[in-house]
Parts: C-alpha cells; structure tokens; sequence
C-alpha cells in the first residue's frame, strides 16, 4: 500500500513539476521574446559587420564564414517569423483551457526552440571561425595570367648574349634594344633585371622608366625614389647628379632604362660608363636613339614567326595540353585568329584571353571572331607613326571582348593618365565609384581589376608600404593610345594627359558632347569665363599652373560627379561651386586654398574631400550639411588652426586623414575655451570610421576611445611635451583593428594592452623615450601580426624573450628596428620553432647592437638580414658555423651623409 501510495505521490510531483515548468514558460513569454528579438538583431549585427569589412578591405570571405552567413539567413528569417506571431497573439487573454492558451504556448515552444538554434548559430561561429580573427581570404598577387617566359627562338638567342655583354664582356658598357611596340623589349630587359645571376653580380639594380615626358630632373627623382634617397624640389641637375655619384661609387650598377624617346645623358644620373663597374642598357623605338646614346651593342627586335605566335597563343586560349587533340577544323580557324596578330606578343596575348573555351566551343564560335576581326575599322588615330591597324583590330577585339559596358568604361578610365603612369589603385576604384561603374571596392579590385588583368589588358603590381599592399596598376602604351581613341570616338570623352597643352582651348574643350576631360599635367595657366558642357561627369584639371576659377567657368557643368583640382596654385574656389548638385568626388590636395566658402559645403552628395597639403586654416560648422562624405582628407595642413565640433555629425564617415595637422585633439572641450573646437569625444562619435589617423595634445583618457569598434586602422600622433606613459585599457574594445602606428608616445608600458587585438597585422612604434622593453605588452601572442617596427626608442634596452620563444609571434614576418641606440639584442637566444615565418630582419643606427642570438641561423625562412656595412662588420661572431650561414643572408644598405640610406 506504501509502494502504492508512493508511486502516486511521484506521479502528482512529476505532474505539478511540469505544470509548474509549463507556467513558468507561459509567464516568461515577454521576457523570452524580448531576448529572442535582442539575439535576432546580435546576428544581424554580425552579419552587417563581416559585410561591412569586407567590402572596405575588398576581400573575399572564407568558405567557414560563407557558410554560416548562409546558415544564419534561414535561422534568422524562421526566427522572426516567430517572433511576429508572438507579437499578433500577445494582446490575447490566456487561461489553462482555452484555445488562446494553446496559441501561448506554441509560441513558447517556438520561442524557445528558436533561441535554441542562435545559440547552435552563435556556438558555431565560435569553434569554426579562425581564432586570429581573419574572416576574409588573403589578398591575391595578381599578376597576367600567361606566365613571364619569353616565346621565339630569336629571342631566346638575344636573351642569351644580353646576359654575356652585362655579366661578362667588360669592352660592353651600353646596349640599346629598339623596334616598334608590342614586339617584346620591355619583356626582354624584365628577364634580365629579374634575373639571379644579374641580381648577385650588381650591389644596384635600377630600372626606370623614362618615355617621351620626362626630362633630367624627373628622372634623377625616379631613381631617388627608387633606391630610396629623400628627394628635395630644390636640387639642381648637377647636385642630384653630385649625389647619385656618391652613391653609385666604387659599386657595381646595372641601370635599365626602359622607353627611351630621346637621348640622355647618364652621366647627369650619376653614371661615367667608362667604369667597368657600370652598365647601362636601354630600349628604344628609334634605332638612332641608340645609336646617339653610345651603344656598343645593339638588338634589333623581330615579329614572332607564325609557329611561335601560335605557340603563345594556345598558352593564353588554351588549358595546358587542350591543344594537342583539338578539332582539325577548329584548329584551323584558330590558327587563323592568331595570324590576324601578325607575329606580335601583345597582340597575341590579349586577344587570346577572349576566346571561348575549346571543349565547349563550335567552329561557329571560332567563325565568328574571325568575322569581328576584319570588320573592326582600321582607321585609328596614330599618335605614334609605328603603329599600324592590323596590330590595332586583335586590340579593340579584345577590349569589345568585355562582358559589360561598365567594365569597358573602367578600361578606358586608365587613358585618364599619363603614359607609363603607376595609377594608384585605390585613387583609381574612387573614381570609378564616384561614377557608378563599381558598387564597392571589392568589386572594383578584386573583381574588374582582375578581370582586366587576367585579359591581359593592365599589369598590376603589388607593393608594401607601411603593412599595406599598395596595388599600382600600368597599362601598355599601345592599349593607353587605343582607349584615348576608343574614348573620344564612342564615349565621347576626351583624353590629353601629359600632353604639352599650354591652354585651355574652348573651341576643342566646349563641346557639349563631352562626358569625360582629362588634362593632367598640363601647362594651363588660364580656365575661360565660361564653360558649356552640360553632359560632363568626370574633369581633370590636376598638376596644371592654374590660380583661380571664374566664376561662371563651374555654373552650366549641371552633372558633374568627379572634379579634381589637385597639386595647382588654386587659393579658392567660385561661389557657383554649389551648383554641382550631383558632384561625389572633389580633389583639392596641394592646393592653396585658405578657407572653404559655405556654398562648398552645400554639395550634400559628395562622398570624398580631400585637400590634404593645401593652406586651410579652418573647417567650419557648414560641414555637418556634407551628410553623404565617406572620407575626408585633411593631413600635412600645416596651417589649420580651428575645426568645428559639427564634424561629428558626418555618421557616414569611413575615413578621417588628420595627419600632421597644426590642429590637434585634446580628449574634451578644454577650461575657459571661449569657441569650441573639435575634439577627441567628437571623433569617437563616429562610429562607422574604419581608417582614422589624428594629432593629439593632451594624453587620451579612459573611457575615450572604447566606441571605435569598427576601426581597422590607427594612426596617432602626440605633440612633443605631450606624455602618455599608459594608453588606455578602452583600445582593448578596437577588435577589428589591423594596423597601428603611434608616434610620439612616450609609453612606460601598458600591461597586456595589445594582447586582445587578434586582427593587428602591423604595429609601429615610434619614439616611444621611456619604454625600456616590450615584454609584457602581449605582442608575441598576436597570431595575425605580420610585421613590426621598432624606432626612435632611446631607452630600450630589450625586444624581450619572447622574441626568442618558440610560442611567441608565429606569423611575423619582417621586424625593423631602427635608431635604438641602448638596445644590445634581440633575445638571449632564439629557440628551435621560434619566428617560424621571419623572412627580413632589419637593423639600422642600433649602435650597441653587436650579437645576434644564437640560434638565429636556424630560422628556415629567414630571407635577409638587411643593415649598414659599418654595422655588419663590427658583429661579435661567437659562433663560426652561424657566421657563415647567416652571410649568404646579409644584405649590404648603402649609407650616405644625412642619414640617407638606400
């Protein structure tokens, strides 16, 4: 009876548990819907998160974070179906028995089971996402897609005595290679300068390009640039020469000069060729040009044969092998394609990239190009007498070849620029942007980019700077005369950069047709009165001598989107500057502008302002009406004294450039301050900045910059009696951060402060007096950082153990150390698995710095060891067998006065 009874007992309690579970869900309906909708938005919020940097670092997402946006749209869409059906029931009445109450607690159930799934969501996103914080594949080094090997057994041959007469033959002082474009003496001369043996016989390699454009002085300036060297505007001729001379001397140097228009005299670019040491070899159109320029040898380059131009043309069309069991009849007809190039690479490589695939492909295809081929009008515009119109039509087909007329339009954009021209890529997305042709950056360099690089119609490099990869974008002259061309003729844009034009011409200029002028790098001193172009969207007026707008020359420009008045003596704009209602891009760097009328800041559509180098000494309360501005660019305004606190109304800025602006923040409105100023709170209100670079006056306060969350990239700069011994611990909360530069800081230390900024790929401090060592900041367990420097550090001793810990910093790569003048090592030693992707360690001005560390010879990807010759000689070598392997890693940097280095 007691068992009984017992068991009836525990069936009621397990009846009353449930009813009591089944309450207790009912009542906390609201607060589970109400955490359900806080949850659906957190998803949503990390959604419009990884959206949003990937589109501002144009990259692609990983496969992992693909996957789970694909999962979260279904469980986000199911859970606010949900949560709208609680929503259309909650105003009802309930009790235990009514229908209602079973609507409540189906809602519950569903609730319940959809918080359920954002947990399995959000668990998900944990274990699978990358722990270094990378959402996005890196980015790709795009090079043409055909390979660099050089086709025809001419030129092989020529290859092969180009490399005796540099290496071998010393009676050979200059070679000059000359024939008309697209034949392959660019290519050429690349083999030899990317060439080991040229590389390990020279201490400099230098390859500038010169064209029809440049004078002494600009290319004394490319090779300062090239190797490095400070270049000032004032340096006469005979002084840049004086320096490269003593540069240059008693070492080895292979100079290229590639394009040679007219002959040069290289001993202005500090070269005497009668020293066995130098060598100079160069290429030209004009066989005479050699000739004038003393050429001892010379190679004259020849058409490809038909066999070898069919033999480049299949690697371009063709999968590796496809070719071999090809359709006689297809074979035939595009062996037929490839004769229409008549034996030139350029030619053959770019239309090559715009046939069909072969497996899939009727002759009817091949048929087709053929036919497009010959009805291409060969009447061309020759700008240069060499260029004949078969070479033209295999070039336009492969421009007509572009899927869409937005695509063709980016291509034509490149004839905007100067020949040989190194176009910024990013400068270039801008303006592509600001018309429409993109959406984003991302489709613009890792989708159009590619796209005209993998058509062989650009080059793109890619370079690094400051832990960025700068892509410089270089279209060939040939492409560069046929889409001015094609421009003018079917886009009605109209195209003279680096032209010697002194004047802006009405009669040429006022077209009403014109939708695009380009004139940069002009003489024009002088803009008329007025201008009557009413369809024009992009002018490019930059590098001209011109000092002032007239007025009416802006008020009949009705859709204008890009204007760029850059690098001109310009000291203000007209007041009709407001009728560009539709302008999105204004350019106004190096400018002599002192103040911005108000109508400026009526251009509510215009989405980037840069006018950084200019004279401006204030930016007013008017700028908050700019709603639509995306980057501001203010840095190097030495004379801006005063900017408005309305700066942080502009919620969609993404970027704000205040480097080295004689204006700097102070955390908050400064005591007895009778106008506000901007500062550093206002900044920190606007929260969609990714990229922010700023000069401080007064160290930053906890609780300041904490709200930056989405900032990828951080420059700061304190001014020189400013002392901020401890950063605060709020920069912990920049998760997203990728890059950050501090100048001026004079940390103490900050415990553990970097440690929690997983995406940091870069860091540079600078000037950092008091901080004695970096142990214990928490950078060796930063698995993203990717490059390091260290300067102007005067009291630190240490990098710390970690540096030689094989736990510590496992993917950096370069580390710079410069003008450390108490620090005496790296680490006491450097343990087996230690820096295991370290490539280049850089050491400059490090005077106590006399022993590496013993297992540093054990680093298998260490590439270079790179400093002074003084300092690698006076190294305190321990140990014989690490001496001598470390060597063959050293690379000597040549130290002159001034502390220049190259």
């Amino acid at each position: 009876m007691d068992s009984i009874s017992g068991k009836v007992k525990e069936i009621i309690s397990n009846r009353l548990q449930a009813i009591a579970k089944e309450i207790k869900h009912l009542t906390s309906v609201p607060n589970d819907a109400q955490h359900l909708r806080v949850e659906i938005d957190h998803v949503k919020g990390i959604v419009d998160h990884i959206n949003s940097r990937l589109s501002w670092k144009g990259r692609q997402p990983l496969a992992v974070v693909s996957i789970w946006v694909s999962t979260q749209e279904q469980i986000v869409q199911s859970a606010e179906e949900v949560f709208l059906q609680y929503v259309e029931n909650k105003h009802r009445r309930f009790c235990c028995c009514c229908p209602h109450c079973f609507l409540v607690k189906r809602s519950s159930r569903k609730i319940r089971n959809a918080l359920a799934e954002i947990d399995d969501l959000l668990k998900m996103k944990d274990s699978d996402f990358p722990k270094n914080g990378d959402l996005e594949e890196p980015p790709e080094r795009l090079m043409p897609p055909m390979g660099k090997e050089l086709v025809g057994a001419f030129v092989q041959e020529k290859l092969s005595e180009l490399e005796t007469w540099v290496l071998e033959d010393d009676s050979v002082r200059v070679v000059g290679v000359y024939g008309m474009p697209g034949l392959g003496k660019t290519s050429l001369l690349k083999q030899i300068n990317n060439n080991v043996k040229v590389i390990n016989f020279f201490k400099l390699v230098i390859w500038v390009t010169v064209s029809g454009e440049s004078d002494i002085s600009a290319l004394q300036r490319r090779i300062f640039e090239t190797i490095e060297l400070p270049w000032r505007s004032n340096l006469s001729i005979d002084e840049a020469a004086g320096v490269l001379l003593s540069v240059f001397k008693e070492r080895r140097l292979l100079l290229i000069l590639d394009d040679v228009r007219r002959s040069i005299d290289v001993s202005n670019l500090g070269i005497s060729v009668s020293e066995n040491t130098k060598k100079v070899v160069l290429t030209s159109r004009d066989k005479e040009v050699c000739s004038s320029m003393r050429a001892d040898k010379m190679i004259a380059m020849k058409h490809l044969t038909e066999e070898e131009g069919w033999d480049l043309f299949c690697r371009g069309a063709f999968v590796a092998g496809e070719d071999q069991n090809m359709d006689s009849e297809i074979e035939q007809l595009a062996r037929s394609v490839a004769k229409e190039c008549k034996g030139h690479p350029l030619a053959i490589k770019t239309l090559a990239r715009t046939t069909p695939p072969l497996h899939s492909t009727a002759p009817s295809a091949w048929e087709n190009i053929l036919k497009e081929l010959k009805e291409i009008d060969p009447q061309f515009h020759r700008i240069h007498e060499e260029i004949l119109s078969e070479l033209f039509k295999p070039l336009k087909h492969s421009y007509d070849a572009l899927e869409t007329d937005e695509l063709r339009l980016c291509f034509l954009y490149l004839a905007a620029y100067r020949e040989h021209e190194e176009i910024d890529a990013d400068q270039l997305i801008q303006l592509w942007l600001a018309e429409g042709l993109v959406k984003s950056r991302f489709e613009g360099r890792y989708v159009f980019l590619k796209i005209l690089a993998d058509r062989c119609l650009v080059d793109i490099e890619v370079k690094e700077e400051n832990g960025h990869d700068i892509w410089k974008v270089k279209i060939h002259d040939l492409l560069r005369d046929m889409a001015v061309h094609i421009a003018e003729i079917d886009q009605k844009s109209l195209f003279r950069a680096g032209q010697s034009l002194t004047e802006f011409r009405y009669s040429l200029f006022a077209n009403p047709q014109w939708v695009r002028i380009s004139l940069i790098h002009k003489r024009i001193s002088f803009l008329p009165d007025k201008f009557v172009c009413r369809k024009l969207m992009t002018l490019l007026l930059n590098s001209n001598t011109i000092e002032e707008v007239p007025e009416g020359f802006l008020d009949k420009l009705d859709m204008l989107m890009v204007l760029d008045l850059s690098n001109t003596p310009i000291k203000f704009l007209p007041k009709s500057i407001y009728l560009l209602n539709n302008l999105k891009y204004l350019q106004l760097s190096n400018t002599q502008i002192r103040v911005l009328h108000d109508q400026t800041f009526e251009l509510n559509r215009v989405q980037f302002l840069d006018l950084s180098f200019s004279l401006l000494i204030t930016i007013q309360s008017m700028i908050k009406e700019m709603k639509s501005l995306q980057i501001l660019k203010l840095a190097h305004c030495y004379d801006l004294e005063f900017v408005s606190p309305d700066i942080s109304q502009l919620t969609s800025l993404e970027e704000l450039d205040m480097w080295k602006t004689l204006f700097a923040f102070s955390p908050e409105l400064e005591t007895g301050e009778e106008i506000k100023k901007a500062s550093l709170q206002d900044i920190c209100k606007l929260h969609r900045l990714k990229r922010l670079r700023l000069t401080l006056k007064s160290p930053i306060e906890e609780r300041t910059v904490g709200n930056l969350v989405e900032l990828q990239e951080l420059w700061l700069l304190w001014m020189p009696q400013v002392r901020q011994t401890h950063l605060p611990t709020d920069m912990r909360a920049m998760h997203n951060l990728e890059k950050l530069h501090l100048y001026d800081c004079h940390l103490e230390g900050t415990p553990d402060l970097f440690s929690e900024l997983q995406n940091l790929n870069y860091i540079k401090l600078k000037s950092s007096n008091l901080l004695l060592t970096l142990s214990g900041l928490g950078l060796g367990r930063l698995s993203s950082l990717k490059e390091m420097e260290i300067e102007e550090c005067l009291l630190l001793t240490e990098l710390g153990e970690e540096f030689g810990r094989k736990d510590c910093f496992p993917r950096l790569r370069k580390l710079k150390l410069w003008m450390l003048p108490s620090l005496e090592s790296l680490s006491t030693s450097v343990e087996e698995g230690a820096l295991p992707m370290l490539q280049t360690l850089a050491i400059f001005h490090c005077m106590k710095f006399k022993v590496l560390p013993c297992g540093l010879d054990n680093l298998k990807s260490l590439e270079q060891i790179r400093g002074y010759k003084e300092w690698w000689n006076e190294i305190n070598w321990e140990d014989e067998v690490m001496k001598n392997h470390l060597y063959g890693k050293y690379v000597e940097i040549v130290q002159i006065r001034d502390n220049c280095h190259v």
